[in-house]
């Protein structure tokens, strides 16, 4: 083996490195100077499904990859961000946003009279400005920016490697009797695509080495046309994969992208094999890098063009194949709900994430107020020892999910975020904490109820009536504060604290008042000393809702 070759092998793997480690930079570092606006597209998405295939287009020009983008998707639709139907149009979408890449590759081809255009003469001098900036900018958005541009640098040094490591063997006849084979059998090129696009991960960085390798005539047209039709295919996979363990829909979306691409890729071939028996001459003969971008761009087109009247009845198929369980969804508990729509996948979008864990968040404590309410109607109205089990068993959820919430918080606030963004998180981590320990109040005050429900003693009307007038302004106070953690608003904080403030009087002026009565003997013992415990828990409720209050003050005015 001469010095050349092994020269030339690491020149092209090099180049395949360089490639994709650029793209890599390129598409993560576009994510977080995007941000939020992923957030806005998604909202397009409710409007019709043309908009979906914009949103689908748009996000994979930047991903770079329609199994990146198919991936996100599927974690949308397991968390219910998405519903299946706006799925298609997204998946539709990846599929077109894909062939951008391969159109940036053509531009590295340009002829020598174009060559001042070419885009790796330029790259290094990206590579060499950005890479200062990165190293030497204080500023945490110039320097994501900076790596964008050293990603699109790297992308076509990498390219020009593997051109300049494969150019000296394209020309080689094994290499033509590779692709002759390939061309002569659709099913053996359609199955090189797949393998080498599961091997990538990426359908564009698969169709980007196909055009390195056509650049010195080596690829006949049947050949590549059978290998993309197979890197369409391919790039499902990732998608499949991730689709385990997920949701009925989540596995729906994934199998959608796969019938979608397989249904192209059955229409295509049917043509090129009718069409080969006229047009021979054309189909053997070699195909250029732009041809190739054509032919993806064409493929994904006219695949959608043919496949959008029909996007309704491909996800009743899709429910066919997949058909919902016996099971009830609805009968999820809740930390199981929470685990399911908290998914990994969407962590890939930070902003999206912190959207998605604040709903729960606002579900979550929702869910505790209502057992406050469950734990103050078993104490006041329906006195029921088994009631209280029942308090006992939220409790335990309510518990479980503050772990489930808390762990994804945690995973949140180790991603790329802004400072508003950690302080935003780490705020919510502590919200969990308040949240969870409303929850241990409301059992408390289950537990304080069960020996009077036991022994069947009642309170006394002037208790009763404080009972009742401290719980309704303690629910006031509840529902202000949640309602301030999902809107923000200084007004709502207002009003949270004068609502806390009465609690306050309340506790204290119903406390004295009631042990004044005690020592009276207007009132049972074990009564009296459940009705402190029970006003006691009902102020912490209440001081735990003024703390969820507190951190948006901070967060609104620092």
């Amino acid at each position: 083996m001469s010095v050349d070759l092994i020269q030339n092998i690491f020149k092209f793997i090099g180049g395949i490195g360089m490639f994709l480690y650029g793209m890599h930079l390129m598409s993560q570092n576009m994510q977080v100077v995007a941000g939020g606006k992923f957030n806005n597209l998604l909202k397009f998405l409710t409007t019709n499904k043309f908009m979906g295939i914009l949103v689908g287009t748009l996000l994979t020009i930047v991903l770079n990859s329609s199994g990146a983008t198919t991936v996100m998707v599927v974690g949308f639709v397991n968390a219910e961000i998405l519903t299946l139907n706006q799925a298609v149009g997204v998946i539709m979408g990846a599929n077109i946003g894909t062939t951008v890449t391969a159109w940036i590759v053509s531009l590295s081809q340009v002829g020598s009279n174009l060559s001042f255009i070419k885009p790796s003469l330029y790259a290094p001098l990206i590579v060499g400005v950005a890479g200062l900036i990165s190293i030497f900018s204080k500023k945490t958005r110039t320097k994501t920016k900076a790596l964008i541009f050293f990603g699109i640098g790297l992308l076509f040094i990498g390219l020009s490697f593997m051109s300049d490591g494969a150019k000296p063997y394209t020309g080689l006849p094994i290499f033509k009797e590779v692709f002759v084979l390939l061309g002569k059998n659709p099913f053996l090129g359609i199955i090189a695509g797949i393998i080498v696009t599961i091997l990538l991960q990426s359908s564009a960085a698969s169709v980007s080495i196909l055009q390195m390798l056509a650049i010195n005539g080596a690829v006949g047209k049947a050949a590549a046309f059978y290998i993309t039709m197979g890197q369409n295919i391919g790039t499902c996979f990732t998608a499949i994969i991730s689709s385990a363990g997920a949701s009925k829909n989540a596995k729906r979306t994934a199998l959608l992208h796969l019938l979608f691409n397989v249904f192209g890729a059955a229409v295509f071939l049917i043509i090129i094999l009718i069409s080969y028996r006229f047009y021979a001459e054309f189909y053997n003969s070699s195909i250029s890098v732009v041809e190739i971008s054509i032919f993806h761009t064409l493929f994904n087109l006219v695949n959608t063009a043919l496949l959008f009247p029909l996007t309704d009845y491909i996800v009743l198929l899709t429910k066919k194949i997949i058909p919902d369980s016996t099971g009830d969804i609805s009968k999820l508990s809740l930390s199981e709900k929470t685990a399911s729509i908290l998914d990994k996948r969407i962590l890939a979008q930070p902003n999206l994430a912190i959207s998605t864990v604040k709903s729960e968040v606002l579900y979550y404590a929702n869910y505790t107020k209502r057992n406050v309410e469950r734990a103050m109607n078993l104490l006041l109205k329906e006195r029921d020892e088994d009631l209280v089990a029942e308090v006992t068993k939220y409790e335990n959820e309510i518990d479980k999910t503050n772990r489930i919430l808390t762990e994804y918080l945690v995973q949140i606030n180790n991603l790329s975020l802004d400072p508003k963004e950690h302080l935003m998180v780490e705020h919510m981590i502590s919200m969990c904490s308040d949240i969870e320990r409303i929850g241990d109040h409301a059992e408390n005050i289950a537990e304080n109820a069960y020996p009077l429900i036991k022994e069947d003693i009642g309170f006394s009307e002037y208790a009763t009536d404080e009972l009742k007038q401290m719980s309704d302004m303690v629910f006031k106070s509840i529902v202000a504060a949640i309602e301030c953690v999902e809107k923000r608003d200084m007004d709502l904080i207002k009003i949270q604290r004068e609502y806390e403030e009465k609690v306050d009087k309340m506790e204290t002026d119903f406390r004295n008042a009631h042990i004044k009565r005690l020592s009276q003997g207007k009132c049972n013992t074990m009564s009296g000393i459940a009705f402190l415990d029970t006003i006691g828990n009902l102020e912490r409720v209440s001081d735990h809702a003024s703390n969820l209050v507190d951190y948006i003050d901070n967060e609104l005015n620092g």
